[in-house]
This record gives structure tokens, C-alpha cells and sequence, in this order.
């Protein structure tokens, strides 16, 4: 039996059970919920974990029912077994040992339920499809955005926060892929055991048309418990993946400007950094200024370039000097208009030789 706990210090050890779920280091499960967590009975405790579409890979784990174990695999057939033929004919000749009143009347009672029971399980089994086609449409959509990310965060410089994003980047994507896998597992044909009906076609009567319907809606119950699991679990790593991307667009949105810096051309020097501090407009970026004066140190010289006839560009270094106090650091480079934008002034740092 499940037990229930809402006092507050229990919710609070859900909640950081919970957190820790989400990741596949100190990894907390349980297997009864096929990797998610609701409660904190039956717990397994793992050192790392890989989840593969209707699968979990747990590595050096321990949990109360299995014990210790190096590696364990839980799949959702494990949890939710079909019956086989042999156990569906014991559940026929159960079902067939019930009374039956003169003319078939309880038979025909049973008949109607089990159809009632038999269109409930089917309008079910309809709805998840309607939901696995919209998740069909939706996770293409999603896997241009993911490629968007990709293309966002690839040329980010090395540091902890883009560590952390790569990190929330590869868990995002592992999630998306165990969506497509259980996409295709619910879409695969199965072979679903149903009653041929072949002994209500010998001998018809009401007692056996209700044997057949109630072995179809014992199919049709497993079939619905399946695909219900399985959509459970792609909507899991669905909501994930989303809320993970959903974090790295925002942080790729309002990161700060250096992080969008550009990885240095591998033909110059590896010591030099340029700064536009007039683009190809005219206009001057406060932004670059403040890199700038972030960048320099006393054994860094700065050149500015710009054309001959760029008067803004000239006035813009001079306050440039003045304002970072560049006066030994400094030189200029001046060319010709055929051979250099007229509006932009670069500020090129390199280590003084």
C-alpha cells in the first residue's frame, strides 16, 4: 500500500527528491513510476543515470526491493505485463463458469456493460492518439529551435556559465530524443491477442457473444494502460526538454555582450581582441567602450584604425585616450578610403612587444 504524507517537512523531502530526478548525477527514482517521483517509499538511490526512450540505465544504484547493483535496466514492460494466451483462456473459462438466467437476460446485461466498458477504453486509446499526433507536430517545430540553440551557444567562450548552459543544452536534447523513441515504440504495430469469436460462430448464443467482447476489452484495457504510459512519459521529457530550452533561450536573450564575443581568426594574433567602437553607420556602441576599459592593463597597447576621412572616427579615439587614460598606449593607423570603411573606428589590443 502507497502511504500519503502532507505535512510540510515531507512535501519539502518530496520536492528535493524531485529535483534531484531531473538529474542523471545522484540520481532518485522510483521504479513503480518508472523513474519519476511522487512519494518517498521505495526509493533507488544512483549514482548516475541514462534514461532511453521506454527504458532507465541505472549505474552503481541501490534500492530497498533489488538491493545493491552495479547496473540495472527498468523498462515499462516490466510494469505493465500483458497477459498471454494461456492466461487469457483461464480468464475465458472463469467468465463462462458465471450463472446465466433463462433466455441469456444476465448474459445480455453483461454484454451491454462490457460494450460500455469496451467504447470507454477505445475513446481513451483514441484521445492519446489525437495527443501523440500533436506531439509528432510539435517536437519538429521543436527540433528547429534546438538547432537555433545549438547555433546560439557554439561560439560562446569558455567559462562556468557556458559550461552550465552546454550542460542544460545536452540534457535538453537527450530528453527530446527519448520523445522521438517513445514516439516511434507507441506508433510500432502491435500484436494485440483478440477474440476471433469463433465459438459464438459454431454454437451462437448470448453467453458466448459476451465471452468475446470481454476477452476484447480485456485487450483493449492492456492496450490502453500501455499507450497511457507511454504518452505519460513522452509528455515527461517533452515538458523538460521545453523547460530547459525555454531557460537558454532567456539566457541567450539577455546574456551579457561579452559572451556574444567572436572567437579570434586563426590566421592573426591569439593575443588580440578588437573592439568596434564605430560600426559600418557611424554609430558609437557604449558597449564596446565598456569592454574596452574592462580588457586593458598596463602591458596591452591599443591600435585604432579608421580612414583619413573619417573625422568622427578621429574625435571618438581622441576622447578614447583621454577617457582610459591611453596616452602611452596608443597608436593609429590611418588608411585610405578605397580601402577601408569611412564610418567604422576598430580599437585592435595586443600585448606591448
Amino acid at each position: 500500500m502507497e502511504h500519503r504524507n502532507h505535512s510540510i517537512g515531507y512535501k519539502l523531502g518530496t520536492l528535493f527528491c524531485w529535483i534531484l530526478n531531473l538529474s542523471p548525477i545522484f540520481h532518485i527514482s522510483r521504479d513503480k513510476e518508472f523513474d519519476s517521483i511522487t512519494q518517498l517509499t521505495e526509493l533507488r538511490i544512483s549514482i548516475f543515470s541514462f534514461p532511453w526512450g521506454d527504458k532507465h540505465l541505472y549505474f552503481i544504484s541501490l534500492s530497498k526491493e533489488k538491493g545493491f547493483e552495479l547496473f540495472s535496466v527498468i523498462r515499462t514492460s516490466d510494469l505493465q505485463s500483458s497477459r498471454n494466451q494461456q492466461e487469457l483462456n483461464e480468464c475465458k473459462i472463469k467468465f463462462l463458469e458465471l450463472n446465466d438466467g433463462p433466455n441469456g437476460f444476465e448474459s445480455q446485461l453483461r454484454i451491454e456493460f462490457l460494450k460500455h466498458k469496451h467504447a470507454c477504453s477505445q475513446n481513451s486509446i483514441n484521445t492519446l492518439n489525437n495527443k501523440v499526433n500533436s506531439y509528432i507536430a510539435i517536437a519538429l517545430v521543436y527540433a528547429g529551435l534546438c538547432a537555433f540553440l545549438f547555433k546560439s551557444i557554439i561560439n560562446l567562450p569558455v567559462s562556468t556559465i557556458s559550461i552550465v548552459m552546454w550542460a542544460a543544452f545536452a540534457l535538453s536534447v537527450i530528453f527530446l530524443v527519448n520523445v522521438l523513441v517513445l514516439l516511434r515504440r507507441y506508433l510500432q504495430v502491435k500484436a494485440v491477442v483478440k477474440s476471433m469469436f469463433s465459438s459464438f460462430k459454431e454454437s451462437p448464443d448470448w453467453k458466448k457473444l459476451a465471452e468475446g467482447i470481454y476477452i476484447d476489452w480485456l485487450t483493449s484495457q492492456e492496450e490502453q494502460v500501455v499507450a497511457a504510459t507511454l504518452v505519460k512519459n513522452i509528455e515527461k521529457y517533452f515538458i523538460r526538454s521545453a523547460v530547459l530550452s525555454a531557460l537558454l533561450l532567456l539566457s541567450t536573450v539577455l546574456q551579457p555582450y561579452n559572451w556574444l564575443e567572436n572567437k579570434q581568426s586563426s590566421s592573426g594574433d591569439k593575443t588580440s581582441t578588437e573592439f568596434v567602437l564605430l560600426d559600418s553607420e557611424g554609430n558609437f556602441s557604449p558597449q564596446e567602450l565598456l569592454r574596452l576599459s574592462k580588457a586593458i592593463s598596463p602591458d596591452k597597447k591599443i591600435t585604432f584604425i579608421y580612414s583619413s576621412s573619417n573625422a568622427v572616427g578621429k574625435a571618438t579615439k581622441d576622447f578614447t585616450i583621454t577617457a582610459l587614460k591611453l596616452t602611452e598606449q596608443n597608436s593609429t593607423i590611418e588608411l585610405s578610403d578605397h580601402f577601408f570603411d569611412t564610418n567604422v573606428l576598430i580599437a585592435n589590443m595586443e600585448e606591448q612587444k
